[in-house]
């Protein structure tokens, strides 16, 4: 629809834009000082690891009089920045997903004499924000301590704010056409394309990391020096010239050394084509945005056909729950399966973490020491600790929310309320066991660790799985909100803020009595574990399963006298 009205181009969107950021900062100041504190600790710690860990990576990399400006640490960079562009593509077109073809908004929007492009438009903004964040927490931190390391130039700190402005532009213009393809022409098989998509891009990942490990298999190289080349060899696809990734991490590089001309030089390449880009995704958006949400308002009944039924009988083998409760646990099963923008956030960091895992014995050419081993190992438990507590927040604790106004449906099945949550429990604990056991156990066969050790970090990790289901079912159902259909919202709103704080406090005190005693006593004991400290280890296992119990009893406790007292 080319609209009747005049064309005052994007300017009332922005203005809209603006607004809504202010509306939702009031809100912000209503919900009291809770939320706000919360939220900037949690980014804030998060940014400060993050800073830290890049800190002492580059003043490592100094000690081993490996130039920081030279091409290494530049193709590094470009790596970082690559691996950048391909989660925004993700992400974006995802997100994008949602804002285009399941809002309120935008079918308001389209009732309206505005052209489609400009709907698109205003909703890639959002969509933006939205995916870039996560972009900002991470590269932020990154290129702080880069610049700090170099003693780079006041340029290089100024050329930041344009780069984080520019550089999303294009991986999430792409993201958009693939969206914008998917519902124009496949609209009745969109997800399956999507999961091919993912499948095929998984299978060229395990392609590429295996033809690198297989080059670095012992005896393939005679030198440190050797391995080098061969692992750098590897990645210079990532350093080619037509990269926008290449321009951010060379106008970068140049901006350190304080050379104005190639470093705005290589920005202005990078904003062009990300500008470009975009522009071809609100063309594009012109001609397929409203005959794919025709075409996806067509779907008959043979869409609704079951393509995945075979995936369905995994509730099934949860034990502990009657047939009403299983029937409520396969319902938020096919619901979380039906709906890739939340399957798919979840799917790249658990391929990250597979070939992030899959490379630890051969990430470096020599004999890793125990120290670093023992330190890498407690990372890794941590990340997917910290894994598993996102995505119960941002997955589960909605799901009693999103019951919405057809919440009196449920009451009035013949199913006690606490039934409710124990469903959303047993759901969530049935992902979060079916990741996180196989991922902590390669972690730790890969770091070649003892016995002992990685049956502790499985007990940890079912305590951590049970506890931070049951804080997000349980607390969802204590601070519900069925007035909102945005689980995106929900999950940030003050419930899920608080939830998600409660359950990293859980994280830190579980991890702190199960698993970090037996790190620390190796530590300083060089691998031979003495038998005075299980002294230690015991109690602290036993306080850690205290804790699981009082994680699992307590929220479904609170969260059920506060659904009794509902009136449906």
């Amino acid at each position: 629809m080319t609209g009747s009205m005049p064309d005052s181009g994007l300017v009332p969107f922005l203005m809209l834009r603006l607004r809504q950021a202010r509306h939702q900062l009031a809100e912000l100041r209503g919900e009291g000082w809770i939320k706000v504190v919360s939220i900037a600790a949690s980014c804030g710690f998060v940014a400060i690891f993050a800073f830290a860990v890049a800190l002492a990576g580059f003043q490592f990399l100094g000690r081993q009089k490996l130039p920081l400006g030279g091409d290494i640490v530049g193709l590094l960079l470009d790596m970082f920045f690559f691996a950048l562009s391909g989660l925004l593509v993700f992400s974006g077109g995802l997100v994008l997903y949602g804002s285009l073809y399941d809002s309120q908004e935008s079918a308001f929007l389209l009732s309206k004499p505005v052209p489609d492009d400009r709907v698109y438009a205003h909703q890639f903004i959002g969509s933006l924000a939205v995916s870039s964040a996560a972009f900002l927490l991470l590269a932020l931190p990154l290129l702080l301590a880069y610049g700090l390391s170099v003693r780079a130039s006041p340029l290089y700190f100024i050329l930041l704010i344009p780069c984080f402005v520019f550089f999303p532009l294009a991986p999430a213009s792409v993201g958009g056409i693939i969206c914008l393809g998917l519902v124009r022409w496949i609209p009745n098989r969109r997800k399956e394309a999507l999961a091919a998509i993912i499948v095929i891009l998984v299978i060229i990942g395990l392609a590429w990391l295996g033809s690198g490990l297989y080059r670095l298999r012992p005896g393939a190289t005679s030198s440190d020096d050797e391995a080098l080349n061969e692992v750098l060899g590897h990645v210079q696809f990532a350093s080619a010239q037509l990269l926008p990734s290449h321009w951010m991490g060379r106008g970068l590089r140049h901006a350190a050394r304080g050379e104005l001309e190639p470093a705005l030089r290589h920005l202005a390449m990078m904003a062009s084509v990300g500008t470009a880009v975009f522009c071809l995704s609100a063309w594009i958006a012109r001609r397929w945005y409203r005959i794919g949400l025709d075409r996806l308002s067509q779907r008959g009944r043979a869409e609704f056909r079951q393509r995945f039924v075979w995936m369905d009988r995994l509730p099934g083998f949860v034990p502990g729950i009657g047939e009403a409760e299983r029937a409520l646990l396969l319902k938020d099963f096919r619901t979380f399966r039906r709906d890739p923008r939340q399957w798919g956030q979840m799917l790249v960091f658990l391929v990250l973490l597979g070939f992030y895992f899959s490379s630890l014995r051969r990430m470096f050419p020599g004999e890793i020491g125990w120290v670093f081993r023992n330190g890498i190992s407690l990372m890794n438990l941590m990340v997917i600790g910290m894994l598993l507590c996102a995505s119960c927040g941002r997955f589960i604790f909605p799901l009693i929310s999103l019951e919405g106004k057809r919440v009196w449906l449920l009451g009035l099945t013949p199913l006690p309320r606490s039934a409710w949550i124990r469903g959303k429990m047993a759901f969530s604990l049935m992902l979060c066991l079916l990741f996180s056991l196989p991922l902590l156990l390669y972690s730790d066969l890969s770091l070649r660790m003892p016995v002992e050790l990685i049956v502790l970090h499985q007990v940890a990790a079912i305590g951590l799985s049970m506890g931070l289901s049951s804080l997000a079912a349980g607390l969802g159902a204590v601070w519900p909100n069925f007035q909102e259909k945005d689980p995106s919202k929900i999950a940030v709103g003050y419930g899920g803020t608080l939830s998600l704080v409660i359950g990293l406090v859980f994280l830190l005190a579980l991890v702190g009595t199960v698993a970090l005693p037996w790190h620390v006593i190796t530590g300083f004991t060089d691998k031979q574990f003495p038998l005075w400290g299980w002294l230690v280890v015991l109690p602290g296992l036993a306080s850690g399963l205290v804790l699981s119990f009082l994680a699992v009893t307590v929220p479904i406790r609170l969260g059920n006298i506060n659904l009794d007292r509902q009136e449906f």
